[in-house]
């Protein structure tokens, strides 16, 4: 059976390179690994005051989410310099021990794409101090940064630079061991 890994991207943007990158890792054959996408267009601003009685309805459907998975995988742009604000509000809402923190040990495989030279460095530097608050497992390596992503998408957005396909294509194996490792800790 394989482990199912919830997919979360850090843009709303329709046309977003990392929905593109998303789309590649939800294609991606693996043996041991699946992917599904989750949108967080729906989550509403964070406010401690609405957990009062239990979180709000969509909330309540994405903590569900991330509780059932074995694993996430987070793709997300850097917007100056920075974590974009739609990602951070919901993991703010996931990570809040008011209702439950379902983050916490949660395996996550964290990656950013950018048209810049840095791939989103800063943005997912923030990610992982986010991350690390509410508990949840990073791997220190691979650290994955898609630089220049605009040239290594095709013009319908499909990921052709091979470097970067073998790259991730090892990372999310990499990713499975970890997952198999943590499974036989238990």
């Amino acid at each position: 059976m394989k482990k199912q890994i919830l997919g979360i991207v850090g843009s709303l943007r329709k046309n977003s390179y990392n929905k593109s990158i998303m789309k590649f890792m939800e294609a991606l054959t693996h043996e041991k690994l699946e992917v599904t996408p989750y949108s967080i267009k729906d989550i509403p601003l964070f406010n401690a005051d609405e957990e009062d009685g239990g979180d709000p309805s969509t909330v309540a459907q994405f903590k569900r989410a991330i509780k059932n998975a074995d694993g996430l995988l987070i793709v997300s742009p850097e917007y100056s310099h920075g974590t974009p604000g739609v990602l951070k509000n919901a993991l703010d809402w996931a990570g809040s021990m008011t209702n439950e923190n379902v983050l916490s040990e949660k395996p996550v495989l964290l990656m950013s794409a950018s048209p810049s030279g840095m791939g989103g460095g800063f943005s997912q530097s923030q990610l992982r101090q986010t991350l690390a608050a509410c508990n949840a497992y990073v791997p220190p390596q691979p650290q994955i940064f898609i630089s220049q992503v605009h040239k290594k998408l095709d013009e319908n957005g499909k990921l052709i630079d091979q470097t970067t396909v073998s790259f991730l294509t090892k990372s999310f194996d990499d990713f499975s061991k970890l997952l198999e490792s943590e499974n036989k800790k238990a």
